[in-house]
Parts: structure tokens; sequence; C-alpha cells
């Protein structure tokens, strides 16, 4: 694949009643459906909780196929990062890491995630680090939660938001 064709397209919390946001928050969802719904067999009640329309989402685009996903939420204790999905025929490029640092340098506050275990060393080699060693489960999936130390060294990103 041609990386000149990729696209990160930001939707601002709230902003999914415009047409064009919709249609992309669509695909976000398409995304997570196929990942955490037909992959993992997370229940859909589950994964759509509600909380899309409140909540601030990444799209990831090759030309017009969505090849992932990131939303981004606001929570009591900061800046939660979740429903960070990739289609699986995008996984191995590289991609799950370009949405992570675009939401990076979006949030603001404490940031943190709750990874699932088996991709506990993708979030180290991004920077995480593990607020402590107890394994959660959300979905029956073991998790780990995982906050970002740094203050500063997030690379820029390019992100085309919808007007």
């Amino acid at each position: 694949m041609d990386r000149m064709e990729q696209t990160v397209i930001y939707l601002e919390a709230g902003a999914a009643s415009r047409p064009t946001n919709a249609a992309y928050l669509a695909l976000c969802q398409q995304v997570r459906r196929s990942v955490f719904v037909k992959e993992q067999g997370v229940s859909e009640a589950i994964d759509f909780d509600g909380k899309d329309s409140s909540c601030a989402h990444l799209l990831l685009l090759f030309g017009d196929e969505a090849a992932g996903t990131l939303r981004i939420q606001k929570t009591d204790d900061g800046t939660k990062l979740e429903r960070i999905a990739i289609m699986r025929e995008y996984r191995k490029q590289g991609l799950g890491e370009l949405l992570v640092r675009c939401a990076l340098a979006l949030a603001d506050g404490p940031i943190y995630i709750h990874a699932q275990v088996q991709s506990e060393g993708f979030y180290q080699h991004l920077g995480f680090v593990a607020e402590d060693p107890t394994i959660f489960y959300e979905a029956d999936i073991p998790h780990k939660t995982m906050i970002w130390p740094h203050k500063k060294g997030v690379l820029p990103c390019t992100i085309t938001r919808p007007s």
C-alpha cells in the first residue's frame, strides 16, 4: 500500500451530528465491529456503550477504506485512549503507533489506557508504563492500566479535521 494514501481524520467530541462526521463515525464503528465483535468476541453492547457521541475519534483511511480507529474519552482521571483497533489486513505496518501518536498529540492532562495484556509490549514500546501490576477484565479480556508519563516528546501528526 502506498503510504501517501493514508489520512487521519479527527472527529471532535459531540460533532457526530454533522453528515460528514456521522459517515466517518460509522466507519470507526465498522472497524470496531470487525476487530472487537467479530475477531475478539466482544459483545456489541459492551463495545457500543453509548459514549461515542461524547468522545473524540480518530479514523485512519487508506484511500476510502477504513484501516483503523481510536476513541478519546475525557474522564475524571484524565484522557483515556480506548477502542484502538486496526483492521487485520493493515496490521504490522506501524498504523497502531501512528494512531496512538496522533491521539497523544491531541490529548491533554493525564493520559492513560486500559491495555489488553496481549498488547502491553506494544504500548511499552510507545512509552506507556503499567501503573501497577493488577490485571482486571473488560469484556472477559485481561487488561492493565497504563499511563503516559511524559510531558513532551510527542512527534507532530498530520490530522484532517472535517468541516
